[in-house]
């Protein structure tokens, strides 16, 4: 895949003091990448795992990555949209 198609983010976790690098293709939708990001975190269970971004902000896990303004080198915080993580 092209690497303009793909997004490289830093995602941090509040339960965890480490980072986590991810490269995803720029249509994933936010809620799939959380996921993929709660999983590696050791996440599991009930939760809905959502991204906020450096303003505070909780993305829409249903809009593409580049549609909710992720880019390339942006941190973002493991989130859980529906409390829990």
């Amino acid at each position: 895949m092209n690497e303009k198609q793909n997004i490289t983010v830093t995602v941090t976790s509040p339960r965890s003091t480490e980072t986590k690098t991810f490269t995803w293709p720029k249509p994933k939708r936010v809620g799939e990448a959380a996921a993929e990001a709660a999983t590696a975190f050791g996440h599991t269970g009930p939760g809905t795992p959502g991204f906020m971004n450096a303003d505070d902000v909780v993305l829409d896990n249903q809009k593409p990555l580049v549609a909710a303004g992720v880019r390339d080198g942006d941190v973002l915080e493991l989130t859980d949209t529906g409390g829990g993580v």
